[in-house]
């Protein structure tokens, strides 16, 4: 059973979470040298080894001793919006470096607001030739929407398995300030001339590289103006000129692939151009936390979200991918980058990582949200990857004209997204095991299946109930729940624009008169109202 309007997002298959043990205490620096870590096997690009401060296997601790008229004006920088860069002295087991700068990361807009704040950790502000281990800065990532902690580690550890599109590395972090743990992070390589210089060799780390395009972060005098003719650009002759157009349909294809909810491909955000001097305009990914269970494991690589809701395609990869020459390479860019999503090694990373991570997600006092949350959406993330990788191939099979039944139950690739498994077809009925069994691209999709996602912020729980009900039945819910509909102020409307999408319609909370109930109009992004009799799925307040 299928409601009308049933949420495109809610097509991620949840199973109950459970506690996978405390796992195994990380290895700290001074007890074990981090090894070097094996990158790409070399390709169109040369890598060498990421840096040892990003092992796997390995949780640095970072310490900042910042002075207290220096943290009230970083505090201060986190309430104005400001990025600037203040003293600090870092430290890193016996290694020190004494005129360190630190300056807060992220989009102030939509980031900054609860208590954690993250860091960017800059080495070469006072001296341009400082470094530390080879790195001019370090990039704590730790956003309050990634409760898993995992989701860029995960993707960029898929990308780094190819030849075809540089990544960056990446690992976890704890962070200490003045003494005292502050929190625990994902430690990401920044991106910037020594990442060039690493992934392309000196010889070709000249070029400028363009963060969303525009903006230039290394090597802007040698700007040669191809991204902006690239943002221009319309027909495939055109844009083939610019650059390798294999590259850009390899780097589309590891963010659809993963799911990426917020880079190029969704939503002309979140990457990178870079202007190599020899290859022109090549593209590398970028700002995966927003990845893998975020998104509808049926999320058309083409077409965007179920129900015509599109992801703001971009026409340069419209006209590529839709060309009768490059759609053909398209799909084979796709199915390579399929072939990296195993779920077998991608479930062992995250089994492995989580068991790793889970007591410093337990012990880091700052966290936005709960060991709950964390554990619920860590098991979202392990369904939807084979979910994804099994709805990809046959995805791809029915884009080359094969439609074919691999499974034998009667339903070929073209609508059967789980063709690798018989019990999964149109004809099946929702079980509310945590499947999707009637391959419709929503899981669970019945009035009698638990249908609410627990999102928490900074202590204060909500549940966001993707199933339609009235107004009543919706304040039943709540109820039920032990508590009521949630209210319009403050941060909760970040949340509701970031867990409601993409639902582009009505969700319950509180508020209204004269018959018409308070909601949250999710097309226009602001507090609204509607009839209370109509259905609408609904955000509770615990």
């Amino acid at each position: 059973m299928l409601h009308p309007r049933r949420s495109s997002l809610w097509a991620l298959p949840l199973i109950l979470a459970c506690d996978p043990g405390p796992g195994p205490t990380p290895v700290a620096p001074e007890e074990e040298p981090p090894r070097v870590v094996e990158q790409v096997p070399g390709g169109l690009f040369v890598a060498e080894p990421c840096a040892d401060l990003y092992d796997p296997d390995v949780v640095p601790v970072f310490e900042l001793d910042i002075q207290p008229e220096d943290w009230a004006a970083i505090e201060a920088d986190y309430a104005a919006g400001r990025k600037e860069y203040h003293p600090a002295v870092f430290r890193y087991g016996d290694e020190v470096v004494e005129d360190a700068q630190v300056r807060l990361k992220g989009n102030p807009s939509f980031s900054w607001f609860t208590e954690k704040m993250q860091f960017v950790i800059a080495f070469n502000e006072v001296n341009p030739d400082g470094r530390f281990h080879g790195q001019r800065k370090l990039a704590l990532d730790a956003s309050w929407y990634e409760p898993t902690f995992l989701r860029d580690r995960v993707a960029w550890s898929i990308i780094r398995r190819q030849d075809v599109v540089p990544g960056a590395c990446a690992n976890s972090a704890q962070l200490v300030i003045n003494g005292e743990l502050y929190g625990l992070y994902t430690n990401i390589e920044f991106l910037d001339r020594e990442w060039l210089e690493r992934v392309f060799g000196d010889h070709h780390a000249t070029g400028t590289l363009w963060k969303y395009g525009y903006d230039a972060v290394s090597n802007a005098e040698a700007a040669l103006g191809l991204n902006d003719d690239f943002l221009g650009a319309y027909s495939p002759d055109e844009l083939a000129a610019l650059g390798e157009v294999e590259e850009w349909l390899a780097a589309w294809a590891l963010e659809i692939v993963v799911g990426s909810d917020d880079g190029y491909w969704c939503c002309n955000h979140n990457f990178y151009l870079y202007e190599h001097p020899a290859r022109g305009l090549l593209f590398v990914p970028w700002d995966l936390d927003g990845s893998f269970d975020l998104q509808g494991y049926t999320t058309d690589p083409i077409e965007g979200y179920p129900n015509n809701l599109g992801l703001f395609e971009q026409r340069q990869f419209l006209r590529l991918v839709e060309d009768p020459v490059w759609g053909p390479k398209f799909l084979d860019a796709l199915e390579d980058a399929n072939a990296l999503m195993d779920p077998e090694i991608v479930l062992g990373e995250i089994d492995a990582w989580q068991a790793q991570l889970l007591p410093l997600i337990e012990a880091d006092p700052t966290r936005s949200t709960g060991v709950k949350e964390h554990l619920e959406t860590v098991e979202r993330m392990r369904a939807w990857v084979p979910a994804r990788h099994e709805f990809l191939k046959s995805w791809i099979a029915c884009a080359r004209g094969e439609d074919t039944d691999g499974d034998g139950d009667g339903a070929t690739v073209c609508v059967d997204p789980h063709d690798g498994d018989p019990a999964i077809h149109p004809a099946a009925a929702e079980v509310c095991d945590g499947l999707d069994n009637d391959a419709d691209g929503w899981v669970d999709d019945h009035p009698d299946c638990e249908d609410c996602q627990t999102h928490e912020l900074d202590g204060e729980v909500f549940l966001f109930c993707r199933w339609p009900r009235d107004n009543d039945a919706a304040q039943d819910n709540c109820a039920e729940s032990g508590g009521a509909l949630s209210g319009p102020q403050g941060a909760e409307a970040t949340l509701y624009f970031f867990y409601t999408w993409p639902v582009q319609e009505h969700w319950w909370i509180s508020g209204g008169s004269g018959g018409r109930c308070g909601t949250w109009n999710e097309r226009s992004f602001t507090t609204s109202s509607d009839d209370c009799a109509v259905e609408h799925p609904s955000v509770c307040r615990l």
